[in-house]
């Protein structure tokens, strides 16, 4: 893991997210087309409106909202093709798309991001388990099939997503089922 993102995690579990974003935004014009320093930026990003709890002072909620509106069609535009990609946005757009625009329109764009990650990259069973989760109206087979891979993603999540870092945690919070 790159010793940037490191202090970047530490800064984030210290609540110091001024400080976070500014190193962000650092990393990021040193490396504006790295993908892993993208995906942890674009989270921050989110969690910010969501969780922000005034702890992050540089963008009141109207201009973080453009802010990871502007991040998201960098994200299409350069990591289209990389299933974590379309996995993060697609989730994070179906998790709250009134931060993205048209709720409606949004939501089912969200469903199509999860539905590619999980065509891309078929063996993942977290990219699965969230888009069957995300779907309205499941046929016992797509239940059956959400059911048996919740207790798979367990050990995805603590193999690929482990550490320090909002992303890390927020994965750990919510995707490991019992």
């Amino acid at each position: 893991m790159n010793q940037n993102l490191e202090n970047i995690f530490k800064l984030e579990s210290e609540e110091k997210y001024n400080e976070a974003y500014f190193q962000y935004k650092s990393l990021l014009n040193s490396n504006p087309i790295n993908f892993e320093i993208w995906k942890y930026y674009y989270f921050f990003l989110w969690s910010m409106i969501e969780d922000v709890n005034g702890f992050f002072t540089i963008y009141n909620n109207e201009d973080l909202s453009k802010e990871l509106n502007k991040e998201l069609k960098f994200g299409l535009k350069n990591f289209e093709n990389i299933p974590e990609f379309n996995f993060i946005a697609g989730y994070t757009i179906t998790m709250f798309p009134y931060e993205f625009g048209d709720y409606i329109e949004l939501e089912k764009y969200g469903k199509q991001l999860l539905f590619k990650a999980s065509k891309l990259e078929p063996n993942n069973v977290l990219f699965k388990m969230v888009f069957f989760g995300s779907l309205e109206n499941t046929n016992d087979e797509q239940k059956k099939e959400y059911n048996n891979l919740k207790s798979k993603v367990s050990k995805e999540i603590l193999e690929n997503y482990f550490g320090n870092g909002l992303l890390n945690k927020y994965y750990n919070q919510v995707f490991i089922r019992k």
